[in-house]
């Protein structure tokens, strides 16, 4: 009896010691979460001396390798009254940048079937038709085609002394600037001649979107673009100092820009200047558009290749993005804002966003955007093997 109990007990202990073992191998192969960020001071000193160098309160930075966010950091002030530290989650306007995100949701259509890049605007035969407006369209109206709106080809929608369109009667709705614009804007050139960077053209790209889809602009960068993408931050900016979302950052203009960072119309602004996002957010949407594989895009390859064509008179300026040998990039500036982003051939992006902003209608403005185009290029080409092989997304 003694030797059976023996036996039995020996087995128990056995089958203890072997089901320990096997849990032991399970839990040492449990997925282990990712390592944490390390900060790296080849890139902090650089965005530090920037924004020390120009005066910007804050900043914040996200860049990503081969399609995983592998840095994100915020440096200095959200709001300097407040003493509120930049977060990498801190919403910021990105202004121009917006025009990225209408020409990509352009291109979606283009990719539904729902229209083409060739497409007439205006006219009877039109996209918008004779919507907008009293006096009858010109020639050169009836001749604007939607590849026009996005390459800047149009040839104008100017006022008195050439000045774009967008900044004036700021009191007015967005649909009745639109019938004031067509009937007292111009189009010096006739379209697809030469290159001239107006705003206008993307307010009236939204309008495309809109009477295509049958949705509001900010519904459609929701449903098809922000919402798909988890850019949970992202949203259209809203007017004055009372618009401000509760996460988004103060503005600081400088020169003859400060005091005007909350008195304009950026509800108007909504296709050309309107997105507010941040750092982060602005590198999913980056990743989504950068042709490279590492992560699904939102443009299927052929109509990725129209999205990045330029045209005939700016080789350079393709549908909303900006193209130069391996690069591809965009820029936005407001009062108080500046921001950018860029990705490169090597599988490297960037998306870098301030929350102040030096002097645009000044000569020296050059020195400012030319320092930060540098430091976007050298936060993609160089120290390239300093981010550690994490994902943050």
């Amino acid at each position: 009896m003694k030797n059976t109990f023996l036996k039995v007990y020996r087995f128990a202990i056995l089958s203890l010691l072997v089901l320990h073992g096997a849990c032991s191998k399970d839990s040492d192969s449990t997925p282990q979460p990712p390592a944490q960020q390390e900060d790296i001071t080849a890139i902090d000193s650089q965005i530090e001396s920037f924004i020390s160098q120009y005066n910007i309160p804050g900043a914040s930075l996200a860049i990503s390798k081969n399609g995983k966010l592998v840095y994100q950091k915020a440096y200095g002030v959200a709001d300097e009254a407040q003493g509120k530290a930049m977060e990498t989650k801190t919403q910021m306007r990105v202004a121009s940048i917006s025009k990225t995100f209408t020409g990509v949701a352009v291109m979606m259509l283009v990719q539904d079937g729902k229209i083409s890049l060739d497409d007439k605007v205006f006219g009877q035969d039109g996209i918008l038709g004779t919507d907008y407006g009293s006096k009858p369209y010109s020639n050169r109206v009836q001749q604007v085609t939607v590849k026009n709106l996005l390459q800047m080809t149009t040839g104008g929608w100017v006022v008195a002394g050439n000045r774009d369109a967008i900044d004036y009667e700021q009191q007015r709705t967005n649909a009745g600037f639109f019938d004031w614009m067509m009937d007292n804007a111009t189009l010096n050139f006739d379209p697809g001649t030469q290159y001239w960077y107006i705003n206008t053209n993307y307010f009236v790209a939204a309008r495309v979107i809109e009477k295509v889809s049958g949705k509001s602009y900010a519904q459609f960068i929701k449903e098809r673009i922000s919402d798909p993408l988890e850019m949970n931050s992202t949203v259209l900016g809203k007017n004055g100092v009372q618009g401000r979302h509760p996460n988004e950052a103060i503005y600081y203009g400088q020169g003859g820009l400060k005091g005007f960072e909350y008195t304009f119309n950026l509800e108007r602004r909504d296709g050309d200047g309107g997105i507010v996002t941040s750092a982060p957010d602005l590198l999913r949407f980056v990743a989504a558009i950068d042709g490279n594989p590492s992560r699904p895009d939102l443009l299927q390859p052929a109509f990725y290749t129209q999205f990045i064509q330029g045209s005939s008179a700016n080789a350079n300026f393709a549908n909303g993005i900006a193209v130069s040998n391996q690069f591809k990039y965009f820029y936005g500036a407001l009062p108080g804002t500046r921001s950018g982003y860029m990705f490169h051939s090597n599988g490297i992006a960037v998306a870098l966003i301030f929350n102040g902003n030096a002097d645009y209608t000044q000569s020296n403005y050059t020195a400012f955007a030319n320092a930060h185009d540098a430091l976007m290029v050298n936060l993609i080409t160089k120290n390239t093997e300093v981010y550690q092989d994490i994902d943050q997304f």
